[in-house]
């Protein structure tokens, strides 16, 4: 855990410091579109979990409803986040720095579920 933890802190330093790479004012800073990109990946997981359940949601369109709230949560818009990404794809080294560090916040979410459920009472009848 300590690993990762380090691992996440030395991708921050990284992603701060690199300036002579630094998205332009009208992209989406990296901090803010890992978060923008880790509630996409969450909200695509929802939706498809509701899709399994019923088969009458189109995973598709649950998706885009989720994300429209999320631009909203995070002030932006599909647009602004469209032309961020296709920034990013431009620029592989910092777009890969943004996705290890979502890697590490899914690893750390995975290791405090299991701590979780470790600690639910077994009961047995």
């Amino acid at each position: 855990m300590m690993k990762n933890l380090f691992g996440l802190l030395f991708l921050s330093i990284i992603i701060s410091c690199d300036s002579g790479n630094k998205p332009p004012s009208n992209i989406i800073q990296p901090k803010e579109m890992q978060s923008i990109l880790w509630d996409v990946m969450r909200a695509q997981t929802l939706a498809n979990e509701i899709a399994i359940k019923d088969s009458s949601i189109n995973t598709v369109a649950k998706t885009n409803l989720f994300s429209v709230k999320i631009f909203k949560i995070h002030k932006t818009d599909s647009t602004t986040f469209s032309n961020s990404y296709s920034w990013y794809i431009k620029h592989p080294d910092i777009l890969k720095l943004i996705f290890d560090s979502l890697y590490v916040q899914k690893e750390r979410v995975h290791i405090i579920e299991e701590k979780r459920i470790e600690q639910l009472p077994l009961k047995i009848k």
